[in-house]
């Protein structure tokens, strides 16, 4: 077997010496996977090999969501937020989910591929002032949803910000509010966070603010959740089992597992090329159904 550290050599030199004539014959998803292969880059386009992307349900649902796909010189589309939104969307049409309310939505995908399954959205992400991430592509989401779709700080938000945005009658009672790699900036899991307001903030009180705030917060909104999931990085990542831990006291009406994806779906829910950490899924549920159709993707630790 040939050892990394000479592929990474073997990729180099490829790359020096790879005339420019064939660098331009060749697509940016044919090169992706070349400098993945050769250890130029460890994880070129982020999506996985699973039966569940190649479905017709996938594609049409993916050929829809184009709007949102960010187009970088010489890279390919980027595959695996598409991914994760349609594992979300399948895990939450099967636990029978209503209504769904997204803390930090940023372009409002996961928001697009729930709706497109018919579940009622809604959401709140932190404001312009504060992010440069939340850019929702025109048109791609109906009226109804971005009605439902506030600038408010998760810590400034309350029972009444919720109650109010949901008029009309649900399909189903159950409701879930969630949370897909939002509040992994506010945990020292890795050197800076990712959030221009969070990183000259004080590490003590980004941890009063995971550790008691966040865990209050919770408390204060079970009356307008009936269901609260969290995929955020792992338990022994930056202090994050012992944040759940703390949330789980206070939901002591809820069962409180944490449960992780299989492989290769794993892999979807990695946080950053250059680190081992996965996220893991903190469950807060009052509907068993929610846990019971999680099995088809993932397992309880």
């Amino acid at each position: 077997m040939v050892a990394g550290p000479v592929i990474a050599a073997i990729g180099a030199f490829a790359r020096r010496a790879a005339p420019a004539q064939l660098k331009a014959l060749l697509s940016a998803r044919t090169k992706a996977r070349l400098r993945a292969v050769l250890r130029i880059e460890p994880w070129p386009d982020l999506a996985v090999r699973h039966p569940l992307f190649r479905s017709r349900e996938y594609r049409r649902l993916r050929r829809a969501a184009r709007d949102f796909d960010v187009e970088k010189p010489n890279k390919p589309i980027l595959e695996r937020g598409h991914q994760t939104s349609f594992v979300l969307s399948r895990w939450f049409v099967a636990a029978g989910v209503g209504r769904a309310f997204h803390v930090g939505y940023a372009s409002g995908r996961h928001l697009f591929y729930l709706s497109a399954v018919g579940i009622q959205c809604g959401g709140t992400d932190l404001p312009d002032e504060e992010t440069a991430w939340v850019r929702l592509p025109e048109g791609c989401l109906d009226a109804a949803t971005r009605a439902r779709m506030l600038r408010l700080d998760f810590f400034r938000l309350t029972l009444a910000d919720v109650d109010a945005l949901w008029r009309e009658p649900a399909a189903t009672p159950m409701s879930v509010l969630f949370s897909e790699a939002t509040f992994e900036t506010l945990l020292p899991w890795r050197v800076r966070a990712s959030v221009d307001s969070y990183r000259s903030t004080d590490p003590r009180e980004l941890h009063a603010l995971m550790h008691e705030r966040f865990p209050r917060k919770l408390e204060e909104l079970r009356g307008a959740v009936r269901n609260m999931v969290f995929i955020e990085p792992e338990p022994d990542a930056g202090g994050a089992g012992a944040v759940f831990q703390a949330c789980a006291r206070r939901l002591d009406d809820h069962a409180s597992p944490v449960w992780r994806f299989r492989p290769p779906l794993d892999h979807l829910f990695r946080l950053s090329p250059s680190s081992p950490v996965r996220q893991t899924v903190y469950a807060f549920t009052r509907d068993a159904r929610l846990l019971d159709a999680l099995r088809a993707y993932a397992d309880p630790l």
